[in-house]
């Protein structure tokens, strides 16, 4: 993925400006304070977001050039609020993450139920699979929004504060099993997020937004000193 030369806007606001990103794997951490752009942002690299200047390229392509179908197959994502689903299962939510790769009306391969299975088991979401989605908790159903995500086997992997709901426990086994998704099927995923306590244990990169500017850091040892500094927490009382 490239963004070359980009500035986001929300409306007529300017949000912040990126002169040049190149990502190809790994896990990242976008971080900004409310309001900087991190949602708008993971819009536009989804190609659902107007993008007024510079261009964002995956695969060498325009992203706002892709067919839906193709797009489905490449960039998948999960918003920071658990969208509501009728009276479907937990399972069922999962399952739809396979819909691209299936013909109308078909039923569901092997494939498919294997696919399932391992990424519920790696979430620990296997009890909650035969559960009504409505009535499970928020952090259930964040859970289980990650893991459609992960189903749905695309290249890159676009997560909208995919740890607001979780306790401390569950954000660390998230974080785990993220990167060793990237790193195991060499994909490239980016979440936004407000806890940064334990970024620089997982993640390869920093994407910082401060100052109307979007900041790329690759050295997490400084990971928190940038933060700090972004944010003025060092003169924080």
């Amino acid at each position: 993925m490239e963004c070359k030369e980009i500035s986001i806007y929300a409306g007529k606001k300017h949000l912040f400006d990126c002169e040049n990103l190149q990502l190809t794997k790994g896990l990242f951490a976008l971080v900004g304070r409310n309001g900087s752009g991190k949602s708008t942002f993971l819009n536009c690299l989804q190609g659902e977001h107007e993008l007024k200047h510079g261009v964002i390229k995956v695969n060498h392509k325009d992203v706002y050039e892709f067919e839906l179908n193709e797009l489905s197959k490449t960039i998948s994502i999960v918003r920071s609020k658990p969208l509501l689903y009728g009276d479907y299962g937990a399972g069922d939510i999962l399952m739809l993450g396979r819909l691209p790769y299936q013909k109308m009306l078909s039923i569901p391969s092997i494939e498919d139920h294997e696919i399932i299975d391992e990424i519920s088991d790696r979430l620990g979401v296997k009890n909650l699979l035969k559960r009504d989605y409505n009535l499970l908790s928020d952090g259930e159903k964040q859970l289980i929004m990650v893991g459609r995500a992960m189903v749905q086997d695309t290249p890159i992997v676009l997560l909208d504060e995919p740890t607001a709901f979780l306790d401390l426990v569950n954000r660390t086994v998230l974080l785990r099993h993220l990167k060793r998704l990237a790193d195991e099927k060499n994909k490239l995923i980016i979440f936004s997020t407000h806890h940064v306590e334990i970024l620089s244990q997982y993640c390869d990169g920093l994407l910082l937004i401060n100052d109307k500017k979007l900041k790329y850091n690759d050295k997490p040892e400084t990971f928190e000193k940038d933060i700090n500094e972004a944010f003025e927490l060092n003169h924080a009382k």
